[in-house]
């Protein structure tokens, strides 16, 4: 999985604003605000990575075990979905 390339991740005065491009403006008409973590992941999902490469790199990053990682993640990749901000992976 991966980010859809219509966002832009920008920190402005200390936040992490995630900003519609393009047609995604008119679809979502909003601006996201993204903690550490979240750009964290964001930044990572420029690439296409599994759920266990974002747990990893987040467990590695930050001060949190594994399976506190795995849920939030998931929580986190479960609201960028019901956004449209998510692509899956077309690969086999």
């Amino acid at each position: 999985m991966r980010h859809k390339d219509n966002f832009l991740l920008q920190n402005v005065g200390g936040e992490n604003l995630l900003v519609p491009l393009g047609a995604q403006v008119m679809d979502l008409n909003a601006i996201i605000t993204l903690n550490s973590t979240s750009a964290f992941l964001w930044a990572l999902l420029d690439q296409d990575r599994s759920l266990d490469e974002l747990v990893a790199a987040v467990v590695e990053r930050f001060a949190v075990e594994q399976p506190r990682a795995h849920a939030d993640i998931q929580i986190f990749l479960a609201e960028i979905t019901n956004l449209g901000l998510l692509q899956m992976s077309t690969a086999v």
